[in-house]
């Protein structure tokens, strides 16, 4: 499906780099059909020099050429590039977009074409090819179009279509979901290091342990409070620590965290 169109990836930040390695990692797109752009001239050599792909400094010369146009810039950019660009884009270029709170009208409205608009929210595991991915289709957007941008955010992680008017939630969930898991990781090595563990122990045990029960949860099929209980015993260690958790209102915390970055993500759209 992807083969022989070019992918024209405007943002050469890190996400842009992850994204990048992985398509060719996995060979589901070619280096020589690839074009990278950012105004960062050191960042584009360096990235042609480790992948091989095309690169210039014009949005607009790589809008132009892209099959495909993945726009990966900070969201405070895309107004700019967008209207700057507006001329370049072709009337049969497939538009996906990671661009934060943006949506699928909007860009296709800055563009000021009928363009077929993928947005899709990944997050940072992307980096390791450990992405969860949601893609939702604009009002122009194609079955084959989607099958494209899943294909291509498939090959860094996992990847599931939505509609649109989820991506706000699915951002609150996914994309910004590392940041909560890290901040445990964080908490639960700080109070090691409190009862007297050595900092190094410490990491390595809440690290395995974070990472032993993602893999048991995936691997078994179970649901998360089945295997929640089965390490419960009454009266045990573990019960004693999720009652405070429980006292400290660890589910209502959760759902207002989750609330905060909805309503966020609405505010930036």
């Amino acid at each position: 499906m992807l083969q022989g169109k070019v992918l024209a990836i405007i943002g050469a930040g890190k996400m842009g780099e992850a994204l990048l390695g992985g398509f060719l990692g996995a060979g589901v797109v070619k280096a020589s059909d690839v074009v990278l752009s950012d105004v960062d001239t050191g960042r584009l050599e360096a990235l042609r020099d480790r992948f091989n792909v095309g690169i210039t400094q014009s949005n607009n010369e790589a809008i132009a050429r892209g099959d495909i146009v993945l726009l990966a810039v900070k969201p405070g950019q895309m107004r700019e590039v967008l209207a700057a660009a507006k001329e370049s884009f072709r009337e049969d270029s497939l538009v996906i977009s990671i661009v934060a709170g943006a949506g699928t009208e909007k860009i296709a409205n800055l563009a000021q074409k009928n363009l077929p608009v993928i947005r899709v929210m990944p997050n940072t595991p992307a980096l390791v090819g450990k992405a969860m991915s949601v893609a939702s289709r604009g009002a122009y957007a194609r079955d084959e179009d989607v099958s494209i941008a899943l294909e291509l955010f498939s090959s860094v992680g996992e990847a599931v279509e939505l509609p649109e008017d989820l991506q706000n939630e699915a951002t609150a969930v996914s994309g910004s979901g590392p940041a909560y898991f890290f901040l445990m990781i964080e908490s639960l090595i700080r109070a090691a290091s409190d009862a007297g563990l050595d900092a190094e122990v410490a990491k390595k045990l809440v690290v395995q342990t974070m990472a032993g029960s993602l893999a048991l949860l995936q691997s078994t099929g179970d649901e998360p409070g089945e295997l929640r209980e089965a390490v419960t015993s009454p009266g045990g260690t573990t019960e004693a620590a999720l009652k405070v958790f429980e006292e400290f209102g660890f589910d209502t915390m959760i759902q207002g965290a989750i609330g905060a970055a909805i309503k966020r993500a609405q505010d930036l759209a």
